[in-house]
């Protein structure tokens, strides 16, 4: 598949609505009282942030489903398990004294096999693809179009319409399932190949958000979590990622910009995982901020550069990872070349 920059700027995207969504766990807005215009604000803002894991699950989808599985099908696991372990001796140290907490080297083992933190998405991602052989096959021997679109109804069906409304609608058995419904959708997108233009995806996505916070507000006068809630595989956040990622994935940005995205891009999964650092570094700092008033403030001056951090520093361990990874291809290649 040819690289579109579009795909690319879908992965920025995807981490600027991490770093960003992770700045409403630092900033007191879950003990805020639902009330007033400050707080719908927000509430639309963290509706929309929101559908940043399942914008990379659709992600996976779409340049996912289309290979076959053959022999190296899963060797793109292993830059990634090696990105995740150099991640885990980055942030252990700093974890370890910003919240005086003293680590056994038991301790580390125990987290670096636990996913915790924000590697949880890591755990996701490797079982996602492991299971993707099957998904693939199911969606190779679906040649109808209209058939496709059947099989992402059902999966929204199964795993997102249970949490459409705070009533009862169907079982809600299969909800954890939900990376597999992004994972169909964005297969069924990469098939279709649906033209949206962006400004129709994103005011789609935001109109939506918009309605949702209304929602939230209306049904508590308590903390956000008191209210109308969803996870991430929700029905509503089902339907503002798929916005957000038809709004993005066809956008030509001309080749310079192209070339940009597709640097910055290499690195968003490590880059996710060290956004723990300065979270937990900075957000503490600015506690005076931690008000509905000075949350614009703390985005631009505190947000904004952990996303930039998280691209710098997500791109060098990426680039590490990916040299690692290609010296232990060689040698284990070699050794085959000398048993042979």
């Amino acid at each position: 598949m040819k690289r579109q920059p579009g795909i690319d700027l879908v992965r920025c995207v995807g981490l600027l609505f991490v770093a960003s969504l992770h700045q409403f766990l630092y900033n007191g807005f879950y003990s805020q009282p639902q009330t007033g215009i400050l707080m719908w604000s927000a509430d639309t803002w963290r509706w929309l942030f929101f559908c940043c894991n399942g914008i990379f699950m659709m992600l996976t989808g779409y340049l996912k489903s289309s290979k076959p599985f053959k022999k190296g099908y899963f060797r793109g696991l292993v830059p990634v398990l090696i990105g995740y372990v150099l991640c885990c001796f980055i942030i252990f140290p700093f974890q370890s004294r910003l919240i005086t907490e003293e680590l056994t080297f038991r301790d580390w083992m125990e987290k670096l096999v636990g996913f915790g933190n924000y590697a949880w998405y890591v755990e996701m991602y490797i079982g996602l693809i492991l299971f993707s052989p099957v998904l693939n096959l199911a969606l190779a021997n679906i040649k109808e179009d209209k058939q496709l679109i059947a099989l992402a109804g059902l999966m929204i069906f199964l795993t997102a319409l249970p949490s459409a409304t705070p009533l009862i609608l169907v079982p809600d058995f299969w909800t954890g399932f939900y990376p597999v419904t992004y994972y169909v959708i964005g297969a069924v997108i990469c098939r279709l190949q649906p033209k949206v233009k962006w400004w129709q995806g994103l005011g789609g996505a935001m109109l939506v958000c918009m309605g949702l916070a209304v929602v939230s507000i209306i049904t508590t006068d308590r903390g956000f979590s008191s209210g109308f809630t969803q996870g991430y595989g929700g029905f509503w956040t089902t339907v503002v990622t798929t916005c957000v990622f038809l709004g993005l994935y066809r956008v030509d940005l001309g080749e310079r910009a192209g070339k940009c995205l597709a640097w910055i891009s290499g690195g968003v999964y490590e880059g996710y995982m060290l956004t723990l650092i300065p979270d937990l570094w900075l957000y503490p700092m600015v506690r005076q901020w931690h008000k509905p008033e000075y949350w614009p403030l703390v985005y631009v001056c505190i947000t904004i550069p952990i996303f930039l951090f998280a691209i710098i520093s997500g791109k060098l361990v990426h680039t590490a990872a990916q040299w690692i990874s290609n010296k232990l291809f060689r040698l284990f290649a070699q050794k085959s070349e000398i048993k042979a």
